[in-house]
């Protein structure tokens, strides 16, 4: 009997068995049936709404693979399976409001291998998804007439209408490999959507249509973007003064295209001037840049507008609580399209929190925004009329599918005109009158044109000729009259103006040697034209420089991508700067190694030189907004700038983890006391800077949920041997650590995102007390920067939400909410002193620059 029982369990054991490995049969059974055996049977989990599989019946055998299965499914049912990963799977309606899904597996034309990572966009609705190890790909709900590109490095880029793709069995693609351009790898979720990482080259690249929502901002702005990714700070909270790696925002070589700009901040830099709506790609080097940039030693940003022809005519507008935007997109003709952007705050007109919020930020240390009102004996008026503006007109034409031609301009305008009347103040006598008028406008404009062709499948090239104009202009007028007779017995008439000029041209060429090799060479020229008046009556005192510098460059660039293990990416670079009458070579190298499937070591190393620079405004100014002056390197005040970088480390992508961590050293010379304003320093002095620093990225990712760590620890010193008896000291902007923790997530059509910020506080150099003589009088300072402020820190927060105001989302709306330093903390970004004189005494006055306090803003946008 034992015996019997023990072979009937064992029978019944591998009958359960052999079932299970041969697969079921069904007939005309309810698909929730079948969906509890796959379930057991595979250890996974469905999700779903009972109501849209209730009525679903089908006919199946179990014993293909679960993907095999799941695809019977859908070819029998009006349902798809989503993966969201091993074990999870979302189940939607295959048809909604006429939309498809499609699908295809990906293969080698000539080997007939599938091509896994190959990147699959539905351009209209800027979906992506990745092929898998066997080269298959799927894309839901799409429209039938969605364009679906298809991408992977060393192959041709291919391009279908989403239809052709519907099948019920998903078709194959045969992907011919690509004997012209080398493409690089990315990594094609850096931070977050929208932001991707090149191989040997280390850029970062960011496409503002497809970013992902970020804490405190309403809507996306091209520079404050930037900040969120690791060596990248403004200690300043402003959106163009950006710090990139210790570097100084002059450092920074920032084009758009093709122009270069030397103003990038509207309202005093608090916002960007770049319209995001129309800008196609950013891309940022923070460490060694290509051999075809120069002239700065920092970071580079190389901003593109959108350079292809509109298939269809669209436009978009949308405000927020200090500027109105629209932009429009429109095919002329078949070879040829324009794309127009403009802006516009409306802060001569309305008052918004936001803007109160930002002009007590900006203009906190002069009486600025008093509301008319009376103090005691005295009564203070005034008046303020500030905006500014941008405007983009880019226009392109394709003489054939090899050849296409763009022409680009940009303007850019900040004007502020201010009064300030203090009446019946009482002075020495009897009472005076004190006026103040200020006038500030400062203009960024430029126009590019570009020529490119593909002149062979080898061979293409590309032409630039742009003209770029900046131009600062402020006068002020100070003056104190009796207030009964208006007799005048002050005056100060200022006047300060900074322009450049420059204009230059290009010529670049491209050569693929190989799929795996490929060189790049060409020449640039620039011709600047630099000058810096000033003159204020009160104090005698009265400046005029003015320098022109014309610049040759040829570089070359060297590529080898084995895109499975190995990429190299090395160049030099050749300048000439007539203004030093000297050529200054600038190597360059960039190294990746694929050290497993998924670990990355990288390398890199530079040199780069600057023959245009910013200096502190050292005159008298009780305007006090830290205007900046561009001066070349052979005047008095500025030095050429040379820098050596290196940098190295490694980065780890596995299971929606990824870590980057990248350490490196950088060495300044030619610094200048003038251009970094220490206090207590009179006399021009140059020496050099040395930092050391670490950038630490952590971030994961949990189906709709985004978290990522960004740290940045960073060891500035500055030498000069005049200064701090020849003694190593802190630099200006030493963020010793700088730590944001970011959160988003997405449910439906809302979006959220919270971010924390803490940082160490800047140095600052104390003072101590006050020296008087009969001919002077002036403060005494301690040790540079040999203190520092507060550690800083803040809370922000996003959310938007996406309504479609159309059956086939030709309209798009979106509402968009934002709370910069949520719990309204006081953070000191700036300590200078001051002498004030009070009951016949001099007194010694701490005088600090606080972070805005707690700001909301709103957006509302339509896009057609």
């Amino acid at each position: 009997m034992k015996s019997f029982f023990f072979y009937f369990f064992i029978f019944i054991y591998f009958s359960s068995f052999s079932q299970k490995a041969a697969g079921l049969e069904y007939d005309d059974t309810p698909l929730n049936n079948i969906l509890k055996v796959l379930e057991k049977t595979h250890d996974i989990k469905f999700s779903f709404n009972p109501e849209i599989i209730k009525s679903e019946r089908i006919s199946i055998s179990t014993k293909d693979s679960l993907k095999r299965t799941l695809q019977k499914i859908q070819s029998q049912t009006s349902i798809f399976f989503q993966k969201i990963n091993n074990r999870y799977y979302v189940i939607r309606q295959k048809n909604k409001e006429g939309r498809i899904s499609v699908c295809g597996y990906l293969l080698d034309s000539t080997t007939k291998k599938p091509l896994a990572e190959a990147f699959v966009n539905n351009r209209t609705q800027s979906k992506s998804v990745i092929s898998d190890a066997n080269g298959y790909f799927q894309l839901f709900l799409s429209e039938p007439n969605d364009t679906i590109n298809i991408r992977l490095l060393g192959y041709k880029k291919q391009q279908f209408i989403a239809k052709d793709l519907e099948k019920n069995d998903c078709i194959k693609i045969f992907l011919p490999e690509d004997d012209f351009q080398l493409d690089e790898v990315l990594i094609t979720e850096y931070v977050t959507s929208g932001i991707s990482r090149q191989g040997a080259s280390s850029a970062i690249n960011i496409d503002p249509s497809k970013l992902g929502i970020l804490p405190r901002l309403v809507e996306p702005d091209v520079l404050q973007t930037l900040q969120f990714l690791p060596g990248v700070q403004s200690p300043t909270e402003t959106a163009s003064s950006l710090h990139i790696r210790g570097g100084t925002p002059d450092h920074n070589l920032i084009l758009w295209d093709g122009i270069k700009m030397y103003s990038t901040g509207h309202f005093f830099d608090l916002l960007s001037i770049f319209n995001p709506y129309i800008t196609e790609n950013i891309k940022l080097f923070r460490s060694s840049s290509e051999a075809k940039y120069g002239n700065r030693i920092s970071g580079v940003i190389d901003i593109e507008s959108k350079s292809e022809i509109p298939k269809d005519f669209g436009f978009g507008v949308g405000f927020n609580m200090t500027t109105v935007d629209a932009y429009i997109e429109a095919p002329i003709d078949e070879g040829f399209g324009v794309v127009i952007s403009a802006r516009r705050s409306f802060t001569d007109l309305l008052e918004t929190s936001t803007f109160r919020s930002y002009s007590d930020r900006a203009f906190q240390s002069i009486r600025f925004f008093i509301d008319n009102q009376k103090l005691d004996q005295e009564t203070v008026e005034n008046e303020n009329v500030f905006y500014f503006t941008d405007l983009t007109v880019k226009g392109i034409f394709k003489i054939s599918n090899n050849e296409k031609f763009t022409i680009s301009s940009i303007f850019t305008n900040n004007n502020l005109n201010y009064t300030l009347n203090i009446k019946n103040i009482l002075g020495f006598s009897e009472p005076f009158d004190d006026n103040q008028k200020d006038k500030l406008e400062y203009v960024n404009q430029g126009i590019n044109m570009k020529w490119e062709k593909r002149w062979t499948p080898h061979f293409s090239h590309s032409t630039n000729i742009y003209f770029s104009n900046y131009e600062f202009d402020y006068n002020g007028l100070r003056e104190s009259r009796a207030s009964s007779d208006g007799f005048l017995f002050f005056e100060n008439n200022i006047v300060e103006k900074n322009t450049i000029r420059d204009a230059g041209g290009s010529i670049h060429g491209n050569w693929s040697i190989h799929p795996m090799h490929s060189f790049t060479s060409g020449y640039d020229f620039s011709n600047n034209d630099v000058a810096y008046t000033a003159d204020y009556s009160a104090n005698d005192i009265s400046f005029d420089e003015s320098d022109n510098n014309m610049t040759h460059a040829i570089f070359g660039e060297y590529k080898f991508n084995s895109n499975e293990k190995l990429k190299i990416s090395a160049g030099i670079r050749g300048n000439y700067f007539s203004v030093l009458e000297k050529t200054y070579w600038e190597p360059r190298i960039n190294l990746e190694v694929n050290l497993s499937k998924n670990i990355i070591a990288k390398l890199s190393a530079e040199r780069r030189n600057q023959v245009i620079s910013q200096v502190s405004n050292y005159l008298p100014n009780d305007f006090s907004l830290d205007n900046q002056i561009w001066l070349l390197a052979d005047s008095e005040f500025v030095s050429m700038l040379a820098s050596n970088q290196v940098s190295s480390g490694f980065s780890i992508n596995k299971n929606d983890w990824y870590i980057d961590i990248e350490g490196y050293y950088k060495s300044i010379d030619g610094l200048t006391s003038f251009a970094n304003g220490f206090n207590g320093v009179l006399a021009l002095e140059t020496g050099e800077s040395e930092v050391l620093g670490l950038d630490v990225l952590i971030k994961k990712r949990i189906r709709d949920y985004r978290t990522w760590i960004s740290y940045s620890l960073t060891d500035q010193d500055f030498k000069f041997a005049n200064v701090n008896e020849g003694a190593s000291f802190p630099g200006n902007f030493d963020i010793s650590h700088y730590l944001s923790w970011i959160h988003s997530y997405q449910w439906n059509n809302f979006e959220f995102s919270l971010g924390w910020t803490i940082r160490t506080g800047r140095p600052f150099t104390p003072a101590e007390s006050i020296t008087e003589t009969d001919e002077f009088l002036f403060i005494d300072y301690g040790e540079i920067n040999s203190e520092r402020l507060d550690t800083y820190h803040r809370l922000d927060f996003s959310a938007s939400y996406k309504l479609n105001l159309s059956k086939k989302d030709t309209w798009r709306s979106k509402i968009g909410f934002s709370l910069f330093n949520l719990y309204n903390k006081e953070n000191i970004l700036n300590r200078t002193y001051s002498i004030r004189f009070d009951n016949n005494n001099y007194l010694l006055q701490e005088v600090n620059t606080f972070s805005s306090g707690i700001t909301p803003n709103v957006s509302f946008r339509i896009d057609f």
